[in-house]
């Protein structure tokens, strides 16, 4: 190295700046990086980093609705085991009229008659109504018709007529309908049939 530089001493002084400037200017052509590819890779990283970020708030909203999704479905499983608990697949008249024979024996009162109606489909449930006469008191009344309402199996009662009791009784006629659900059957099964 010390030969080179011997050499280049031995020049002259505008030989030398010429050679420098040569250099130089090879150097800036072909070497030199003023940084503007390393602002161009930053500005890329950038963007990348921007969408991936969007990405992830993306993915993030969208697993976000999963569990949302996970709860509801677990909600709705277990109201829809608890549905079908108390809405059986199968009822029949026989059945409501055991039921309505306990809810007259729990209340008090008494049942002068009961008379099955058509039964009534709907989208989800298909109800089995039996049409009672009753005869009591306004509290075994309302006893019966609590109990028809709190019964294991979804009951209720519909078309309520209460007469007034002759004069010097305290004894109410009632005339309604205890309804009784289960479970409407499966389209696709129907279909088939």
């Amino acid at each position: 190295m010390n030969k080179f530089f011997e050499t280049l001493a031995g020049y002259p002084y505008n030989k030398v700046m010429l050679i420098a400037a040569a250099v130089s200017g090879l150097y800036w052509y072909a070497l030199y990086d003023d940084g503007s590819a390393l602002d161009a890779q930053i500005i890329a990283v950038s963007q990348q980093l921007t969408e991936e970020e969007t990405k992830k708030k993306d993915t993030d909203a969208t697993l976000k609705q999963v569990r949302e999704m996970q709860e509801k479905v677990g909600q709705l499983t277990a109201k829809y085991q608890e549905i079908s608990r108390r809405l059986p697949a199968d009822l029949f008249s026989i059945d409501i009229n055991k039921a309505i024979d306990g809810f007259v024996k729990t209340a008090g009162v008494d049942l002068k008659a009961k008379k099955p109606g058509e039964n009534i489909k709907k989208e989800v449930v298909e109800e089995v109504p039996v049409d009672v006469s009753l005869e009591g008191t306004y509290a075994q009344l309302a006893q019966f018709v609590y109990v028809v309402s709190t019964a294991e199996r979804m009951s209720r009662v519909k078309n309520v007529v209460i007469s007034e009791p002759a004069p010097g009784s305290k004894i109410l006629r009632f005339e309604g309908q205890v309804v009784g659900y289960k479970l409407a059957p499966e389209k696709e099964n129907l279909e088939k049939k």
